[in-house]
């Protein structure tokens, strides 16, 4: 497992290397995962514990692989967790206004606006050069926040390029290709 882990850039999954980089994670909800996968063997041996999360994560595996390698059979190119979050972002994003201040570096304020457009609910300046917002959320998840989004729909820009490779289901799948040995019956 050590030289799985260390094949993948640490910058994705450790916090020590991940620039302020979570990718929509906490710390917390990692150990939350780990407390779910040893609830019911805490007070086994450290054996059985090593066995049991060994096995959960090898079914896991195989149902994330199969779960990716259908997605990109349809032609999807990114997960369904970034396609819902993008598409919640754009129903957002309808009611904003855009004004820009340099094209040429893709500097804008997006001003929030109520439905009716009556007045200003807040300012946000993004960056898609630098794939920035004032909201936190486009540098802290690494796609567009419904600020950017409007600024793409602006500027009749798409919104891939602004989405981290993490969000690829290629590289999802490649993340699952890993296979797993299975584990020497008890006895030997």
């Amino acid at each position: 497992m050590c030289d799985w882990a260390n094949r993948i850039e640490y910058s994705l999954w450790t916090q020590h290397c991940d620039e302020g980089r979570r990718f929509g994670h906490m710390t917390t909800d990692i150990s939350e995962c780990v407390n779910s996968i040893l609830k019911g063997v805490r007070n086994l041996p450290v054996c059985s514990l090593v066995k049991e999360t060994y096995g959960r994560l090898a079914e896991l595996f195989v149902r994330k692989r199969r779960e990716a390698e259908a997605q990109m059979g349809t032609g999807q190119q990114f997960s369904q967790h970034l396609v819902k979050c993008i598409e919640a972002n754009l129903k957002t994003a309808r009611c904003f206004t855009v004004t820009v201040y340099d094209r040429d570096n893709s500097e804008f304020t997006v001003a929030e606006t109520t439905p009716t457009g009556s007045f200003s609910l807040g300012t946000y300046r993004v960056s898609l050069a630098s794939r920035t917002c004032d909201c936190g959320y486009f540098q802290a998840l690494h796609f567009p926040c419904p600020h950017a989004l409007a600024c793409c729909a602006y500027s009749r820009l798409t919104w891939e390029p602004y989405v981290h490779q993490v969000y690829r289901l290629s590289l999802v799948f490649s993340v699952y290709q890993m296979g797993f040995t299975p584990p020497i019956p008890d006895g030997f």
